[in-house]
């Protein structure tokens, strides 16, 4: 049976609808409409975030935004998860290995994921600015489908039934090549995107497996389109999949002679 604490659900509603980009200011009003919560519920919870420091409020703008203590508790949260710690300080090693800006992404939702962490190539190497904490919508980019590729077939149909978002030009909106090019990623344990959600960014992506099998994390390296030539492509991906084994098997992920993830796991980096 799953218990549900009303305020403590609220609370954690409000502060991940601040830590998006376009609601990172709100009103008490914009903030009740957007969780659905009447105001005088959303102004408690509001007021007791704010005398914690999870959120604060300008009284000129009559605004709330994400609080000073988050940042504390985010860096206490890095160091105390192993997974998340240890993938984070590859970062800078594949980075610096492809000259590519590195990112480390973890899911959040059914249909979302976030930026925990990015490192840029030393040098005179071209970077991609990102935003830690940013959200990303799963189905549009490389990152998002590493993910995704190992979820149940069935539950790819939240997607699909819909209709597949067309956030570029580049973007796969047909069902059945969606499909094929998740079950793709099962076998070659990496996946690469071409302008799928943003026009002329390009998305090298492999999953990090925990220890149940599942994909805990992903590793990507972004590069603008015109640059990610057949060759360096190639480069990349043998860098990035190695690190990405080397991260899931650091983590418990162990290769079984039979079973579905030990073929998909042999077959990293081909």
């Amino acid at each position: 049976m799953e218990y549900d604490v009303p305020a403590v659900t609220t609370s954690i509603r409000i502060m991940k609808l601040l830590s998006r980009h376009r609601h990172k200011s709100c009103s008490l009003k914009e903030i009740s409409d957007l969780t659905q919560v009447n105001k005088t519920s959303c102004l408690r919870i509001l007021r007791t975030l704010e005398r914690e420091d999870f959120v604060k409020y300008d009284s000129q703008r009559k605004e709330y935004s994400l609080g000073p203590y988050l940042i504390a508790l985010g860096n206490r949260a890095l160091e105390l998860n192993p997974m998340v710690t240890a993938a984070a300080a590859e970062l800078a090693a594949i980075s610096s290995e492809v000259g590519l800006t590195t990112v480390l992404i973890r899911r959040i939702s059914q249909d979302r994921a976030i930026y925990l962490a990015s490192e840029h190539p030393p040098g005179n190497h071209p970077t991609i600015s990102i935003s830690i904490g940013q959200h990303i919508p799963l189905a549009g980019v490389s990152f998002g489908w590493c993910f995704l590729a190992y979820d149940s077939e069935e539950d790819w149909q939240h997607f699909t039934d819909p209709g597949l978002v067309p956030y570029t030009p580049d973007t796969i909106v047909d069902p059945s090549v969606f499909a094929a090019t998740l079950r793709t990623i099962r076998q070659a344990g990496y996946t690469v995107s071409h302008g799928s959600l943003t026009p002329g960014l390009s998305a090298v992506a492999a999953p990090i497996f925990n220890l149940g099998g599942h994909v805990e994390l992903v590793v990507a390296c972004l590069a603008m389109t015109s640059e990610l030539d057949s060759a360096y492509e190639a480069r990349v991906i043998k860098t990035l999949t190695a690190s990405t084994q080397r991260l899931s098997a650091l983590h418990g992920f162990s290769i079984h002679p039979t079973g579905d993830q030990s073929s998909d796991f042999e077959d990293y980096g081909r």
